[in-house]
């Protein structure tokens, strides 16, 4: 729900390996893509093509998806001078992927949400605030984000840890007395062979026990991440939620962390990697950020020289020292990068159904995405009517995760199949026992 479950994409290379040259302006539909993975990696990669307007249009069923991918673009094109490029890539990554965050993200979680309360309520401070972002959402789904984002900022309680250890029992049942036994397994006969072998055994245990993925040695973490709260409603000056309802099993770990243009990084030693793949996201995403700002090729400079894959280091028991806000953070006015030729617009869930009626989205987008758990929306109707030719569809496959095996990945293959029977694409071959993606193109 909060993360992906494939690598994160360079979306104009993926139009390219089925088109020979980039149009003046790409429209791009990205459904359920969970975080802003992809916006992100287009964004930073995009000095490496030919220059190009891009349009992204953003579909969530989810508020609290919008209102945290609203904060991770916040966070991510800060400018430099404002938030430093390291500080800013471990923000995000705990902001990301943990339940608990140190004190001084706790603080800028709230004065940032503070600042989006503003900004999704009154449209010319949004246009100040994030200018290459725009909400077309209906009015009770903007009062929802509302509420979502005012309980981040808030003081109601929220006992992340608590809520963690309910789903944990809830999801191993009788194996929970055994709990570290079946997050071993789950690690080394499941997300090794299928390519997550960079995700080392400390940082895997981690996060199955106490939901914290990211963890640096200099650094302790004991605030509640709230921008994990799921299903926030208000109860007169208060709110009422339903604690948190997201991934358990997989790990935020997939998005960034399995692959990096830097080999050093994915070297390994006696059958173990050098490097966690908390190291090989944190070094993604400085590049990312880098690239996003200056447009140029980025240069890792490593600010250590210790190789934590195989270090096993204690872990201690995790509890929150305040379940409220921190308080006394304010807003602060700080100005997103002002992105040239770029919009990203976030839009309703419903629109996909009248998409498929409208004359203005007829052949309209030139590459669309759908994730894994949104190929329920997913239909011929939809394609034929809204894609245009030679545009790539690309699917997210399910296998990472954690409890499929390879009859479920079939499975899900040919849902994909019958989702799109009769519509005009043509099918690239597809492995969903092996494959991030299925890959079709609109003929």
């Amino acid at each position: 729900m909060f993360w992906g479950l494939t690598p994160a994409l360079d979306l104009l290379e993926r139009y390219l390996d089925h088109n020979d040259t980039l149009p003046d302006e790409l429209d791009i539909l990205l459904v359920g893509g969970a975080d802003c993975r992809h916006v992100l990696q287009t964004l930073a990669r995009r000095y490496r093509h030919a220059p190009v307007k891009l349009n992204f249009f953003v579909v969530e069923a989810s508020v609290e998806t919008v209102a945290r991918q609203l904060l991770l673009l916040n966070v991510a094109l800060q400018h430099s001078s404002v938030l430093g490029l390291v500080p800013k890539t471990k923000i995000f990554m705990e902001l990301y992927g943990n339940t608990l965050v140190r004190p001084s993200v706790a603080k800028f979680l709230t004065s940032a949400a503070s600042l989006l309360v503003e900004a999704v309520t009154d449209r010319d401070r949004f246009a100040d605030a994030m200018p290459f972002v725009s909400l077309d959402l209906k009015h009770k789904e903007r009062d929802q984000l509302e509420n979502v984002l005012k309980f981040w900022c808030g003081h109601d309680e929220f006992n992340i840890c608590h809520c963690w250890d309910a789903r944990l029992r809830k999801s191993l049942g009788t194996r929970y007395d055994s709990k570290v036994g079946v997050f071993d397994w789950d690690l080394h006969m499941r997300l090794h062979p299928i390519g997550g072998s960079q995700v080392c055994d400390q940082e895997y245990r981690n996060f199955r026990l106490t939901g914290v993925a990211f963890a640096w040695l200099e650094s302790e973490v004991s605030k509640p991440n709230r921008s994990m709260v799921c299903v926030v409603v208000p109860d007169g000056d208060k709110f009422l939620h339903c604690g948190y309802l997201g991934d358990v099993q997989t790990g935020p770990f997939v998005s960034y962390g399995l692959q990096c243009e830097d080999g050093r990084y994915l070297e390994a030693s006696s059958g173990q990697k050098l490097h966690r793949a908390t190291d090989v996201t944190e070094r993604n995403l400085r590049q990312i950020f880098h690239e996003i700002q200056f447009g140029e090729e980025y240069h890792h400079e490593s600010t250590s020289d210790v190789k934590l894959g195989p270090v096993v280091m204690r872990t201690g028991e995790k509890r929150v020292v305040d379940v409220g806000a921190v308080r006394g953070a304010t807003g602060k006015k700080n100005k997103c990068i002002d992105l040239e030729n770029v919009r990203v617009k976030f839009v309703s869930v419903t629109l996909l159904q009248l998409m498929k009626h409208k004359s203005e989205y007829r052949d309209f987008f030139n590459l669309i995405y759908f994730g894994c758990f949104y190929v329920k929306h997913l239909s011929k109707e939809l394609i034929d009517h809204v894609a245009a030719k030679n545009s790539p569809i690309l699917i997210e496959n399910q296998k990472f995760v954690v409890t499929h095996r390879d009859k479920q990945l079939r499975e899900f293959g040919d849902e994909i199949k019958r989702a799109l029977d009769g519509a005009s694409v043509k099918e690239i071959p597809f492995d969903p026992c092996n494959d991030n993606f299925a890959t079709f193109v609109k003929v």
